[in-house]
């Protein structure tokens, strides 16, 4: 368990196995994106804020590239520019930025991270009236961007090479999930674990193993395989419910109105991580959990866990 030093420190991803962490930082040397080094503690700026007051990003990696949506008024999410950073080259590009409406406001746009799998990103926008969204995607080599869907959709995750996402016909009702292949570059045939799924936006995978929660957030759903129909594994008691899901390599974290938990999906041993509510991220054999504020803050100085594949040895808060 390491807290952040003299301010917050957010989790966004990992780069690569053994390498630093991506993070949203607001400290009294630098405010913004950066690098941590999990070994030293040291930040290593990517990008700052404009307005630290302000400010925030919500983002993912998969490795190499790291992609945020940089928000920049604590009142709305809706006005964003999405950017992409290059581990390998030290290049920061920008992807695009949220599509105003009439009077030059923002659409509205559901607030999620990025979802980045290789070397393509991929989000969704509002573009229009009555919760119209777009997904969108990128080639984070080339910094190409496309609209590969519209219509009443929600934010976007990879399994392999699909861009999945859940999609209703109209506002309200219940979405089911589409998805395109983006080697072919046309839409595809879903894995048979993910055909069911129906009214939730809550689904990880790594592309084998797969975890989603059910539409009243009480309930979820894993299976070992693509080709194996997921099976409830874990209900919640009344009163409590799932807030969100997590996959990486070996482990699968969630967050309930309670605390967030770190399970292996080699034993299925789990336990306690953080000692109420929280918040996970990951990739490869690597997960960050960090804990919730003690109180009211503007930004207040948060435990940030570092627990590795197969790593048995939980921190003390754990419980």
């Amino acid at each position: 368990m390491q807290p952040a030093r003299h301010g917050e420190i957010v989790p966004l991803g990992v780069a690569g196995a053994g390498g630093p962490a991506y993070v949203s930082a607001w400290t009294r040397g630098f405010s913004g994106v950066a690098e941590l080094n999990l070994a030293s503690g040291r930040l290593r700026g990517i990008q700052r804020f404009s307005d630290p007051g302000a400010d925030q990003a919500d983002g993912t990696s998969d490795g190499r590239w790291l992609v945020w949506e940089e928000t920049y008024s604590l009142r709305s999410l809706d006005d964003f520019t999405v950017y992409s950073f290059d581990e390998a080259t030290g290049r920061l590009r920008v992807l695009g930025h949220s599509l105003d409406g009439p009077g030059g406001v923002a659409w509205p746009s559901p607030w999620h991270a990025p979802a980045v799998s290789a070397r393509y990103a991929s989000w969704a926008q509002g573009y229009g009236p009555d919760g119209l969204v777009e997904i969108r995607l990128a080639n984070l080599a080339t910094g190409q961007v496309r609209v590969i869907r519209k219509g009443h959709v929600q934010p976007p995750f990879f399994d392999g090479e699909l861009v999945v996402w859940p999609e209703s016909d109209s506002p309200g009702t219940l979405t089911a999930l589409r998805a395109y292949n983006v080697a072919r570059g046309r839409e595809a045939a879903l894995p048979p674990v993910l055909r069911p799924v129906r009214g939730t936006e809550f689904v990880a995978t790594d592309g084998i193993r797969t975890a989603y929660l059910s539409p009243d957030l009480t309930a979820m759903y894993y299976s070992p395989a693509p080709q194996q129909a997921a099976r409830v594994v874990l209900k919640l008691p009344a009163g409590v419910t799932f807030a969100d899901l997590a996959i990486g390599r070996g482990t699968l974290a969630w967050t309930t109105s309670r605390a967030t938990y770190l399970a292996s999906t080699q034993t299925g041993a789990y336990a306690q991580v953080t000692p109420r509510y929280g918040y996970a991220t990951g990739a490869g054999q690597i997960m960050l959990i960090s804990d919730a504020p003690a109180a009211k803050a503007a930004h207040p100085t948060l435990a940030l866990h570092v627990i590795r594949a197969g790593q048995l040895a939980w921190p003390a808060c754990g419980g």
